[in-house]
């Protein structure tokens, strides 16, 4: 499978002319991240990732005309049904992200359209992607709308992430979900020891090579993965498995965690 694929430009440009006619002058600035722009985006599996920062807060927008975006856009594009994660949040929550709650106004994979009213802080990771490489499809530049965020940050965040995930209960889970938490903690370890952030197949690989006594199991998460979850994890027994690894793999993340370091690369 071609890793270096991309969503259609104009299925994207569709998506953001829609977003754009229900916000009108309340977008301030509208950005598509992750695979899409850095690499690791598989045709038919990855999900089109992108922030709305808007000039009120979410509690204020057309919530109504934007759900009846994201449905339409779903019944046009079948093939894309339950592949978006589209956050919508404030100019202001966003500016003050580290010290401020705030309320998010979230679409994703597995989750209906909702507001969140949260610590916008734990999101810190997509706002540095987004930042640092994501493509402006309207408005502003990144730069302008999101604060400057530090390496260390986002690679402190990417380790509370990943214990936050060895942590959460998988009891009657789908396969994906152990596929998406070993891929996810394979990407975490990956950037705590290169100090690089890439995509899920670049850790998969990564991790294969220096932990070969798993690779079998990397291959059945990935192979989860590209199913979408149909094929693969769905025994007792590898479920097991995973969940040894992935103890193993946070326990692997904190003891190749520096703090102190300061590196900063983003990139496939």
């Amino acid at each position: 499978m071609n890793h270096d694929e991309r969503p259609p430009a104009d299925l994207v440009a569709a998506l953001a002319s829609d977003i754009q006619d229900v916000l009108g002058d309340d977008l301030v600035g509208l950005y598509i991240y992750g695979s899409s722009v850095s690499g690791g985006f598989d045709h038919g599996v990855s999900d089109i990732d992108l922030v709305a920062v808007t000039a009120t807060e979410v509690g204020a927008l057309d919530l109504a005309g934007l759900e009846r975006v994201h449905r339409l856009f779903a019944s046009r594009y079948p093939e894309w049904s339950d592949r978006l994660e589209i956050v919508y949040i404030g100019s202001a929550t966003l500016r003050s992200f580290r010290t401020s709650p705030g309320s998010l106004a979230v679409i994703s994979p597995g989750e209906p359209f909702h507001v969140r009213d949260e610590r916008v802080a734990e999101w810190l990771q997509n706002w540095y992607l987004v930042r640092e490489n994501g493509i402006c499809l309207y408005g502003a530049e990144a730069a302008a709308v999101v604060p400057a965020i530090t390496w260390t940050e986002f690679a402190a965040a990417t380790v509370r992430y990943a214990y936050e995930l060895r942590n959460r209960s998988r009891v009657g889970a789908s396969g994906g979900v152990f596929a998406y938490t070993i891929l996810t903690m394979c990407r975490a370890l990956r950037t705590v020891r290169t100090q690089t952030h890439g995509s899920k197949q670049e850790a998969a690989a990564w991790t294969r090579e220096r932990m070969p006594e798993w690779a079998w199991l990397i291959d059945s998460a990935l192979q989860c993965r590209l199913s979408r979850g149909t094929i693969g994890l769905d025994d007792e027994g590898s479920r097991a498995a995973a969940e040894t690894f992935i103890a193993v793999l946070a326990d692997q993340i904190l003891a190749n965690y520096r703090p102190s370091e300061t590196h900063k690369n983003v990139g496939p």
